[in-house]
């Protein structure tokens, strides 16, 4: 993404901060990337878990580069672009799976309870 380590070292901004040679993650990037591994780590994996996590970690890279987005470059930009549109599909292939296992369970329970 965009180089964060210059922005850091950039003469006017590195006066007043302490040197820091590798740009730090959140906590909540290192958790979710955490919960992510340890998702596709189990014997039985659930999509949902996966694919919330995975919409986590983009929000946090989408976040991380709107920040900087200044010093950004255009394949940077491109790049943010497509994080964006992979979220937005898997947050809507998440929403119709939802809608078809509530649709799913509807007709399940119809069955069961004839009237």
């Amino acid at each position: 993404m965009c180089n964060l380590q210059e922005a850091q070292q950039s003469p006017n901004k590195n006066q007043n901060q302490k040197d820091n040679s590798a740009p730090r993650q959140s906590p909540t990037a290192a958790y979710a990337l955490y919960l992510h591994r340890e998702e596709l780590r189990r014997r039985k994996i659930h999509s949902a878990r996966t694919s919330m996590t995975k919409i986590q970690l983009t929000n946090e890279l989408i976040s991380k580069t709107k920040q900087n987005i200044s010093i950004c470059s255009n394949e940077d930009l491109q790049i943010l672009a497509r994080e964006t549109l992979f979220k937005k599909n898997l947050q809507r292939h998440l929403h119709y799976r939802r809608m078809q296992l509530q649709a799913w369970m509807l007709a399940k329970r119809q069955a069961k309870n004839p009237q």
